[in-house]
């Protein structure tokens, strides 16, 4: 088959899916928190793999190009963004394609599918770390300083990529040996789609915008969950409230901005220091809640101490350049437990409520159990 053919099937395959899914591709973008991972990988590593870097470049710029006068621009994304991306997708593109030159057979021999396969692996980690690295220094540069690990903490977008540079690799590997066994890309790519769109509703749908920790609708689901199942096997169950201390004295003298920065610190904070199947969720306001399973009353003191401790020597960096960090944080706690103050959720709510007051008129910055409260 020869490359004018190929690149036609691949951007014929790209305008199908395109056009199939771009309801969804929109819904994604508006959701993306940072931006997001498109499937476009698909096609341009699998133009790497099979097409001359003249085609592979030509691939490159009507796809990105066209996505962004699809979709992206509506999002607000500025035009030398994605030149910048497209130059960056090339980049990848032609170094790829420069690794599978090295190997002693290309994707097309099929008498020696072990070079072939390999080949598309090692092309494969070329691609992604071209991409990666110059993606890890333009932020660098831009946004400094940043850590390697803020890129890589979420596994969605990494397991995304590689995926859609799987079905690149197989598209091209369809595209040397039987291109009419290309077109089964585009369903599998569909369901993709829609299933990372699924997710992205649910984490929207669940959790706080600003902290990432659940919101208090779905904290009352997973706590009525965890409440139920204690009394089902007999166990103890602790219900803590962490209020921050003179958090409107924050948002006036730092500005909301810095209250922000400082929610997310003291979420993380709580993310860190409980379990990782503990019920935590922000309340409202400056107003965190956990649902602690199996923690009894000495036990739940001890986690909220250690807490409010580490809420003491948080310094919280300022999202205003040259501002100080934030320091002096301090959040007062109430505490109550199951079955001691209550067999209902919103018994232990309100039990805890009334010992995070007794918190607050003792002067703050410390940990009540309910019946010391009483």
């Amino acid at each position: 088959m020869s490359d004018l053919a190929r690149i036609a099937i691949l951007l014929g395959l790209w305008v199908v899916f395109e056009e199939t899914s771009n309801r969804i591709a929109r819904l994604r973008i508006r959701l993306a928190d940072y931006g997001h991972v498109d499937m476009t990988s698909v096609w341009t590593f699998a133009a790497a793999l099979v097409l001359p870097p003249s085609l592979t470049v030509l691939l490159c710029a009507v796809v990105l190009g066209y996505a962004w006068l699809r979709h992206e621009r509506d999002s607000g994304m500025r035009a030398y963004r994605q030149v910048f991306g497209a130059a960056v997708v090339i980049a990848s593109c032609l170094s790829a394609r420069l690794v599978l030159n090295l190997f002693p057979a290309g994707v097309s021999a099929t008498d020696q599918a072990f070079w072939a396969v390999g080949a598309v692996v090692v092309a494969m980690l070329v691609y992604a770390s071209v991409n990666f690295v110059v993606l890890f220094v333009a932020i660098y540069l831009a946004v400094r300083p940043v850590k390697l690990s803020a890129l890589l903490e979420n596994r969605q977008d990494v397991t995304l990529e590689f995926a859609t540079l799987c079905l690149g690799g197989l598209t091209a590997l369809a595209l040397a040996n039987q291109p009419l066994l290309s077109v089964l890309v585009v369903p599998p790519l569909f369901v993709l789609q829609r299933s990372v769109l699924t997710k992205q509703l649910e984490i929207a749908a669940t959790t706080d915008s600003k902290t990432g920790l659940l919101n208090a609708a779905t904290w009352q689901h997973m706590a009525q969950r965890e409440l139920a199942r204690a009394r089902r096997e007999h166990e103890a169950a602790a219900l803590l409230i962490i209020d921050m201390d003179n958090f409107k004295l924050v948002n006036d003298t730092h500005g909301h901005m810095a209250g922000d920065s400082a929610l997310r610190a003291v979420a993380d904070c709580l993310v860190h220091e409980l379990r990782q199947y503990d019920a935590i969720g922000r309340f409202g306001g400056e107003e965190f809640v956990a649902m602690l399973s199996g923690v009894d009353q000495l036990t739940a003191v001890g986690i909220s101490e250690r807490i409010r401790q580490q809420v003491q020597l948080l310094e919280v960096a300022s999202p205003v350049e040259g501002q100080p960090a934030l320091i002096g944080l301090s959040a007062s706690i109430g505490i109550s437990c199951y079955p001691e103050h209550g067999a209902e959720l919103q018994d232990l709510l309100h039990a805890a409520d009334s010992a995070l007051y007794a918190a607050k008129r003792g002067g703050r910055n410390r940990v009540v159990v309910c019946a010391q409260s009483e």
